[in-house]
């Protein structure tokens, strides 16, 4: 497909994504007002189909070579930390016991902060989806010998073949592997690498490793974020097809 076709298709995707928001957020007071509880639950199932459709078309934009690198100052350790408390609720629903580790609580490197946010959510997300209820989650963030290193982990079924030279591991049965090629592709445009591999025993791990950049004096922490997912929560959206309905039961999302 050439690229001015695949351009037009993703904003035509996306036009259609925002036409169903724009319309169930048109419903919802109506259903509010004269609605039924199960119209309610239609409304949510409606408003979780939007958010996977959100997260499709974020991987194909994040997979494709249009990609840029933003990068700033970035506490590194922070950012995990932040990501990992606001993940600790949505795991406890999940049924999911997620543990993490931060080797520093501090940890001042040059990275694009969307991007890798976006990486370690499509990680997370696959762990999550493998270790399933009543499994476990770990996730450690550290630096040491000029990188900076995450480790996800989990304890569920392993690497699965999936049939394919350009991707030739799922990490769960039935994905297609565009979280796990976004998260590659992040990694990639950072300088790092993204490695898998069947964890012992059980489970699969997950080592995402970038060259630790230190800021230049002076330079100043960039403010400004590329809204990929259209003002919807990018924690939400990277999880949605984990969450339960009741995750998507107001229009406040």
């Amino acid at each position: 497909m050439e690229k001015d076709e695949k351009d037009r298709l993703l904003r035509e995707f996306r036009e259609r994504i925002n036409n169903i928001s724009a319309a169930v957020q048109l419903l919802t007071p109506l259903v509010r007002e004269q609605g039924s509880a199960r119209d309610g639950e239609y409304l949510a199932a409606i408003r979780k189909s939007v958010y996977q459709m959100i997260r499709t078309l974020c991987h194909m934009e994040l997979c494709g070579e249009e990609t840029v690198l933003r990068p700033g100052p970035v506490d590194l350790a922070g950012l995990c930390r932040d990501l990992c408390r606001k993940l600790e609720g949505i795991a406890s629903m999940l049924k999911v016991d997620f543990r993490w580790t931060l080797e520093q609580e501090s940890l001042l490197g040059v990275a694009d902060e969307e991007l890798l946010e976006q990486a370690l959510l499509n990680l997370l997300t696959n762990a999550l989806e493998a270790a399933g209820p009543g499994g476990q989650v770990t996730l450690r963030c550290g630096g040491g010998n000029g990188h900076f290193r995450v480790t996800v982990g989990d304890d569920g079924p392993g690497l699965q073949a999936a049939g394919s030279e350009e991707e030739p591991f799922l990490w769960q049965p039935g994905g297609v592997g565009l979280g796990l090629k976004a998260a590659r592709r992040a990694a990639a445009l950072h300088g790092g690498t993204l490695m898998l591999e069947n964890g012992e025993g059980k489970g699969v791990r997950a080592v995402l490793s970038l060259p630790l950049k230190k800021p230049e004096p002076g330079e100043v922490v960039r403010t400004s974020r590329t809204d990929r997912q259209g003002g919807f929560s990018p924690l939400l959206v990277e999880l949605s097809p984990l969450l339960p309905l009741k995750a998507f039961g107001s229009e406040e999302q």
